[in-house]
């Protein structure tokens, strides 16, 4: 059996087994979800290769009283990055774990949740806090995910899934705007594979990432979020300085899917990020829109249709722009299962001077308790 098919099977095992009844009878609960992508570059780019990822992750979750709960989870990696080996894109085709093989410490919080409030502290994902926009997690490259665009690519102390750092964040609703924000310790070099999340000192002068957003309806089903972001931590610049800071800014429109039935919803987004000395991807726009239940017989199932374009610093090593289009069919098993294949087309990988376009098809493994 091929090392390779080994996460599939635990993950559709895991689907069959039953929950513990422990945790059923004192309130804990098993977590556990599953995102594995196969992918091949069909024409174009550096070569025609295939290439597998996959995020795993598993723990537990329970009460602690008063409207408190905590987590801790564990996550495991691996895999080979396609965009590395043989397009030369900056985003990654196959989501935000395509980093290399690796075990994490990827939670371990405690949340406050209330009707109008929510509140969590610990170690944490930066990258899960913000942006707010729902509809990015129905795409597999990783600039349409719930760590996406060229924010992460700007600043390395946004932590991707599943990297880990303390921090805390929370939003509230003050009327009919959602007010969101925290702070995370954002030193990049403690988020490495080879610290497994397990560096655990408190060091806020090696550097915070805070991030504010406010989030408000807009009418006709809309809902619209302005949100900016600051660094303390040290970057280094394009000619080889090493540099303390940077900030970058977002703004969203967003149609949210309906809770229950057919819905199309959509969105798109403009990020920003001014100082052209540190941030390779200075602007950045994407969009993405999702029909579900187009199908009157297969009502849970949705298809999507997105495109993301990225402007290159021009003190950068890399010029010009690059672009994506994905579009991908997500085929739900059943409430713990999903398949979703894609296609991509990749658009001037690495900017001007870069590889050729390529067109990348895949499927998407999606499983979760």
């Amino acid at each position: 059996m091929s090392p390779r098919a080994l996460p599939a099977l635990l993950v559709l095992a895991a689907m069959a087994a039953p929950s513990p009844a422990l945790a059923q009878d004192v309130g804990v609960k098993a977590l556990f979800s599953y995102v594995g992508d196969w992918d091949a570059v069909a024409a174009g780019g550096r070569s025609n290769s295939a290439t597998y990822a996959h995020a795993l992750a598993a723990g537990f979750t329970g009460p602690i009283g008063g409207g408190w709960s905590w987590t801790a989870q564990g996550a495991w990696t691996a895999g080979a990055n396609l965009s590395a080996r043989a397009i030369g894109d900056v985003q990654g085709v196959q989501g935000p774990f395509n980093t290399g093989d690796g075990l994490w410490l990827y939670e371990m919080k405690a949340t406050y949740r209330s009707e109008a409030l929510m509140f969590q502290a610990g170690r944490l994902s930066a990258g899960d806090a913000l942006p707010g926009v729902a509809g990015m997690s129905q795409f597999v490259n990783s600039a349409f995910s719930s760590n996406g665009g060229a924010i992460t690519l700007n600043d390395p102390g946004r932590a991707a899934t599943p990297a880990a750092t303390w921090g805390a964040w929370g939003k509230a609703q003050a009327g009919p705007v959602e007010l969101r924000g925290g702070a995370f310790l954002s030193d990049p070099r403690r988020m490495t594979l080879d610290k497994h999340g397990l560096d655990l000192r408190f060091r806020p002068a090696d550097g915070v990432l805070g991030f504010g957003e406010a989030v408000a309806p807009v009418g006709a089903g809309f809902r619209a979020g302005l949100g900016g972001y600051g660094d303390s931590a040290r970057f280094q610049t394009f000619d080889g300085r090493t540099v303390r800071g940077d900030a970058g800014w977002y703004l969203w429109l967003e149609r949210p899917a309906a809770e229950k039935g057919e819905s199309l919803s959509g969105f798109a987004m403009l990020q920003a990020a001014p100082r052209r000395d540190r941030n390779l991807e200075p602007l950045f726009l994407i969009g993405g829109v999702t029909w579900q239940g187009f199908n009157p017989a297969r009502p849970s199932d949705s298809v999507s249709l997105g495109a993301t374009t990225g402007e290159f610093s021009g003190r950068s090593p890399l010029r010009g722009h690059e672009s994506l289009i994905e579009a991908n069919y997500r085929w739900a098993v059943n409430e713990h299962l999903g398949l979703r294949p894609d296609v991509q087309w990749v658009i001037s990988p690495g900017g001007k001077g870069g590889g050729r376009d390529a067109l990348v098809v895949g499927v998407q493994l999606e499983a979760g308790l």
